[in-house]
């Protein structure tokens, strides 16, 4: 003979599954989704400058992640202008503007290198490479000279893992980190920005 529990319980058990049910639903909002992305944010906002014979472009990423100390990966739409020069010469540079720089960061990354000479455009100063053909800013508060070595292709973006070659950094905001309050700026999401105005330690 089973011993059933009452009829109450039962009651309260399909009640929290129903609740637990529209809770699952909230969590996987199909709009919610789309800027899921974002929770990983705010996230340095580099200049990928790339260069492909006599064409170079330039353009805002701040999608990327370091791999090893000598080997970091970024994503990038296959669509992109920059994506063509990239793939075709096997490197490109990383570079950091100050946050008084945002209009031009801003328009690197909303405007496409096919229409327009960002570079001459924007009033953008480029430098030669140290151990890259790839041309660095040369006004940047810090760079990064990197080889493409592995390509892993998604649905819309790739991501390129690239071994730094070289990287260089202003002492006047860069020793071991970032130094407080330097004006790194930050990718939040849509026009927003931020920078690293203070820190904080574990006590």
């Amino acid at each position: 003979m089973y011993d059933f529990p009452p009829l109450r319980y039962h009651r309260f058990i399909s009640l929290n599954l129903s609740a637990y049910r529209k809770s699952f639903e909230r969590s996987v909002d199909v709009e919610f989704m789309k800027y899921a992305y974002r929770i990983l944010h705010p996230s340095v906002a580099f200049l990928l400058v790339t260069k492909y014979g006599e064409k170079a472009n330039v353009m805002t990423l701040a999608w990327h992640m370091p791999v090893e100390e000598d080997l970091i990966a970024i994503a990038i739409d296959r669509e992109n202008y920059s994506y063509e020069l990239l793939v075709n010469s096997k490197e490109f540079t990383l570079n950091v503007l100050p946050i008084d720089r945002l209009d031009i960061i801003w328009k690197a990354g909303t405007t496409s290198g096919r229409k327009i000479d960002k570079i001459k455009e924007f009033g953008i100063c480029l430098e030669d490479g140290v151990k890259v053909g790839t041309p660095h800013v040369k006004d940047a508060m810090a760079f990064l000279e990197c080889k493409v070595e592995e390509e892993l292709k998604f649905r819309d973006h790739s991501l390129v893992v690239a071994r730094v070659v070289y990287a260089w950094a202003d002492k006047r905001f860069f020793r071991e980190t970032w130094l407080e309050g330097c004006g790194v700026p930050m990718h939040v999401g849509k026009k927003f920005f931020t920078t690293n105005s203070k820190y904080y330690t574990p006590k």
